[in-house]
């Protein structure tokens, strides 16, 4: 499978596995079926209301992609880690590195959105605010490529929370489905 994600779980699964590790191993974020059915047997799966109502609609086989059983005869090496290992296999691995930045950047950007949220309302709060407002300054916190959507990737909370917002299910949230989920009887946003 091509998705960097599904890769990851998958090498991350058959380690713990061939090993022995008693951790549990989740995979999430999802964004489609075919990512989920390549992680069938994960021990753990986060999965959208949304795609998990399409795969109960699905029909068909469903066969297990993730097995300790098959994990235990792979050949995989025990892996030794120091901290020059680390930073080689970190340097190697698309994923760790794509995902590490990404994260640093978002959190980075969202610290900064935070403090100019909370600036703000503490400006308002003399003169009072209505739910419009917060909506979109709630978006403007979350919104960190500015491109006045908030997507999945943006979102740090929970899963079902953003899939109960995203009211269309296309995956990007807009200050008008923020003022809904909050309750807004608005016209105009």
């Amino acid at each position: 499978h091509e998705d960097p994600g599904v890769q990851s779980v998958t090498v991350i699964y058959n380690y713990y596995k061939k090993f022995g590790h008693t951790t549990e191993v989740m995979g999430a974020s999802f964004r489609n079926l075919d990512e989920i059915t390549e992680l069938a047997g994960c021990d753990l799966l986060t999965i959208a209301p949304k795609l998990l109502g399409q795969l109960q609609e699905s029909e068909g086989e469903l066969p297990r992609k993730l097995d300790p059983a098959k994990a235990q005869s792979m050949a995989i090496e025990r892996i030794v880690i120091d901290k020059g290992t680390f930073e080689q296999m970190h340097a190697a691995d698309r994923m760790a590195n794509e995902k590490l930045d990404e994260g640093i950047k978002g959190f980075s950007k969202a610290l900064e959105a935070l403090e100019a949220l909370l600036q703000n309302r503490l400006t308002q709060l003399s003169g009072g605010t209505n739910l419009c407002l917060a909506a979109k300054d709630l978006l403007k916190a979350y919104d960190l490529d500015g491109d006045g959507f908030i997507t999945r990737e943006e979102w740090l909370g929970s899963d079902a929370v953003f899939d109960a917002l995203d009211d269309n299910h296309d995956g990007r949230i807009t200050s008008e489905e923020i003022a809904v989920g909050l309750g807004a009887v608005l016209t105009y946003c």
